[in-house]
Protein backbone atom coordinates (compact mmCIF):
# COMPACT_ATOMS: atom_id res chain seq x y z
CA UNK A 1 0.00 0.00 0.00
CA UNK A 2 1.43 3.37 -1.00
CA UNK A 3 2.18 5.96 1.69
CA UNK A 4 -0.49 8.45 0.60
CA UNK A 5 -3.24 6.02 -0.44
CA UNK A 6 -5.17 6.59 2.80
CA UNK A 7 -5.92 10.13 1.61
CA UNK A 8 -8.03 8.84 -1.27
CA UNK A 9 -10.52 7.40 1.23
CA UNK A 10 -11.18 10.77 2.88
CA UNK A 11 -13.44 13.18 0.99
CA UNK A 12 -12.28 16.06 3.23
CA UNK A 13 -8.79 15.81 1.72
CA UNK A 14 -9.93 15.76 -1.90
CA UNK A 15 -8.29 19.12 -2.71
CA UNK A 16 -4.77 17.80 -2.04
CA UNK A 17 -5.01 13.99 -1.98
CA UNK A 18 -4.54 13.48 -5.71
CA UNK A 19 -1.50 15.78 -5.75
CA UNK A 20 0.11 13.76 -2.93
CA UNK A 21 -0.64 10.42 -4.60
CA UNK A 22 0.58 11.67 -7.99
CA UNK A 23 3.81 12.96 -6.44
CA UNK A 24 4.54 9.57 -4.88
CA UNK A 25 3.69 7.64 -8.04
CA UNK A 26 5.86 9.94 -10.19
CA UNK A 27 9.09 9.04 -8.38
CA UNK A 28 9.37 5.82 -10.41
CA UNK A 29 9.52 7.81 -13.65
CA UNK A 30 11.26 11.07 -12.75
CA UNK A 31 12.73 12.42 -9.52
CA UNK A 32 12.42 15.94 -10.94
CA UNK A 33 8.71 15.48 -11.61
CA UNK A 34 8.26 14.04 -8.14
CA UNK A 35 9.86 17.12 -6.54
CA UNK A 36 7.69 19.47 -8.63
CA UNK A 37 4.55 17.55 -7.72
CA UNK A 38 5.49 17.51 -4.03
CA UNK A 39 5.68 21.30 -4.16
CA UNK A 40 2.25 21.40 -5.81
CA UNK A 41 0.87 19.08 -3.13
CA UNK A 42 2.40 21.17 -0.33
CA UNK A 43 0.80 24.27 -1.82
CA UNK A 44 -2.63 22.62 -2.03
CA UNK A 45 -2.40 21.13 1.48
CA UNK A 46 -1.34 24.43 3.05
CA UNK A 47 -4.19 26.27 1.36
CA UNK A 48 -6.53 23.56 2.67
CA UNK A 49 -5.28 24.24 6.22
CA UNK A 50 -5.77 27.98 5.75
CA UNK A 51 -9.32 27.39 4.54
CA UNK A 52 -10.06 25.01 7.43
CA UNK A 53 -8.66 27.19 10.23
CA UNK A 54 -10.76 30.31 10.93
CA UNK A 55 -7.84 32.33 12.31
CA UNK A 56 -5.57 31.53 9.36
CA UNK A 57 -8.39 32.13 6.89
CA UNK A 58 -9.01 35.59 8.37
CA UNK A 59 -5.28 36.37 8.17
CA UNK A 60 -5.07 35.19 4.58
CA UNK A 61 -7.99 37.37 3.57
CA UNK A 62 -6.14 40.40 4.98
CA UNK A 63 -2.91 39.62 3.10
CA UNK A 64 -2.03 41.71 0.06
CA UNK A 65 -2.99 39.90 -3.17
CA UNK A 66 0.66 39.16 -4.00
CA UNK A 67 1.15 37.30 -0.68
CA UNK A 68 -2.24 35.59 -0.45
CA UNK A 69 -1.24 32.75 -2.76
CA UNK A 70 2.54 32.90 -2.31
CA UNK A 71 3.74 29.64 -0.81
CA UNK A 72 6.68 31.26 1.00
CA UNK A 73 4.41 33.80 2.69
CA UNK A 74 1.87 31.16 3.69
CA UNK A 75 4.57 28.97 5.26
CA UNK A 76 6.39 31.92 6.89
CA UNK A 77 3.22 33.36 8.46
CA UNK A 78 4.10 33.43 12.20
CA UNK A 79 0.67 32.06 13.19
CA UNK A 80 1.02 29.14 10.78
CA UNK A 81 4.61 28.48 11.86
CA UNK A 82 3.62 28.53 15.52
CA UNK A 83 0.76 26.13 14.81
CA UNK A 84 2.85 23.50 13.01
CA UNK A 85 6.20 24.03 14.76
CA UNK A 86 9.65 24.93 13.52
CA UNK A 87 10.62 21.41 12.45
CA UNK A 88 7.65 20.97 10.15
CA UNK A 89 8.05 24.53 8.89
CA UNK A 90 11.62 23.68 7.83
CA UNK A 91 10.40 20.55 6.05
CA UNK A 92 7.84 22.57 4.09
CA UNK A 93 10.47 25.14 3.13
CA UNK A 94 12.71 22.28 1.95
CA UNK A 95 9.92 21.06 -0.36
CA UNK A 96 9.19 24.59 -1.56
CA UNK A 97 12.85 25.35 -2.33
CA UNK A 98 13.42 22.00 -4.04
CA UNK A 99 10.28 22.45 -6.12
CA UNK A 100 11.36 25.94 -7.13
CA UNK A 101 14.78 24.61 -8.15
CA UNK A 102 13.14 21.89 -10.24
CA UNK A 103 10.71 24.29 -11.90
CA UNK A 104 12.82 27.41 -12.41
CA UNK A 105 16.38 26.12 -12.64
CA UNK A 106 15.81 22.66 -14.14
CA UNK A 107 17.87 21.13 -11.33
CA UNK A 108 18.12 17.36 -11.55
CA UNK A 109 17.25 15.54 -8.36
CA UNK A 110 18.35 12.19 -6.99
CA UNK A 111 16.04 9.46 -5.77
CA UNK A 112 17.14 10.27 -2.22
CA UNK A 113 16.10 13.91 -2.63
CA UNK A 114 12.77 12.87 -4.11
CA UNK A 115 12.17 10.48 -1.21
CA UNK A 116 13.10 13.23 1.27
CA UNK A 117 10.53 15.55 -0.30
CA UNK A 118 7.90 12.80 -0.11
CA UNK A 119 8.81 12.10 3.52
CA UNK A 120 8.45 15.81 4.39
CA UNK A 121 5.10 16.00 2.62
CA UNK A 122 3.97 12.86 4.43
CA UNK A 123 4.89 14.38 7.81
CA UNK A 124 2.81 17.45 7.00
CA UNK A 125 -0.14 15.37 5.82
CA UNK A 126 0.07 13.32 9.03
CA UNK A 127 -0.01 16.56 11.01
CA UNK A 128 -3.12 17.63 9.06
CA UNK A 129 -4.81 14.29 9.67
CA UNK A 130 -3.92 14.35 13.38
CA UNK A 131 -5.27 17.89 13.79
CA UNK A 132 -8.31 17.84 11.50
CA UNK A 133 -9.03 14.21 10.67
CA UNK A 134 -12.09 12.44 11.98
CA UNK A 135 -10.47 9.01 12.18
CA UNK A 136 -6.79 9.76 12.70
CA UNK A 137 -4.55 6.73 12.69
CA UNK A 138 -0.79 7.17 13.24
CA UNK A 139 1.17 6.12 10.17
CA UNK A 140 4.83 6.06 9.30
CA UNK A 141 6.43 6.81 5.98
CA UNK A 142 7.99 3.75 4.39
CA UNK A 143 10.16 4.23 1.28
CA UNK A 144 9.52 0.58 0.41
CA UNK A 145 5.82 1.43 -0.04
CA UNK A 146 6.54 3.92 -2.83
CA UNK A 147 5.06 2.45 -6.01
CA UNK A 148 7.77 1.13 -8.31
CA UNK A 149 7.76 -0.09 -11.87
CA UNK A 150 7.69 -3.80 -12.08
CA UNK A 151 10.84 -5.09 -13.65
CA UNK A 152 10.57 -7.54 -16.50
CA UNK A 153 12.20 -10.13 -14.25
CA UNK A 154 9.51 -9.64 -11.57
CA UNK A 155 6.78 -9.97 -14.21
CA UNK A 156 8.37 -13.17 -15.47
CA UNK A 157 8.58 -14.55 -11.94
CA UNK A 158 4.91 -13.82 -11.34
CA UNK A 159 4.01 -15.53 -14.61
CA UNK A 160 6.08 -18.62 -13.85
CA UNK A 161 4.49 -19.25 -10.48
CA UNK A 162 5.90 -21.05 -7.46
CA UNK A 163 6.68 -24.33 -9.27
CA UNK A 164 8.95 -22.65 -11.76
CA UNK A 165 10.72 -20.46 -9.20
CA UNK A 166 13.14 -23.18 -8.18
CA UNK A 167 14.06 -23.93 -11.79
CA UNK A 168 14.40 -20.25 -12.66
CA UNK A 169 16.47 -19.61 -9.53
CA UNK A 170 18.78 -22.49 -10.37
CA UNK A 171 19.19 -21.27 -13.95
CA UNK A 172 19.93 -17.74 -12.75
CA UNK A 173 22.50 -19.03 -10.25
CA UNK A 174 24.20 -21.10 -12.94
CA UNK A 175 24.24 -18.14 -15.31
CA UNK A 176 25.84 -15.84 -12.73
CA UNK A 177 28.41 -18.35 -11.44
CA UNK A 178 29.58 -19.05 -14.98
CA UNK A 179 30.32 -15.38 -15.69
CA UNK A 180 33.87 -14.31 -16.49
CA UNK A 181 35.17 -12.09 -13.68
CA UNK A 182 37.72 -10.21 -15.77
Amino acid sequence: MANFSFLADNADYRSFAKDCIDAEESLQNSCDSCVKLVRTAVDAAIKWVYDKDKNLLAQRKKMPPAKKDNLFDLIANPSFEQMIGKGLTNKLHYCRKAGNEAIHNAKEFTVEEGVQCLRNLFDFVQWIDRRYGKNFKPRTFDPDDIPAKESTFKKVLKGVGMVGLGVLGTLAALAFTGKDKS
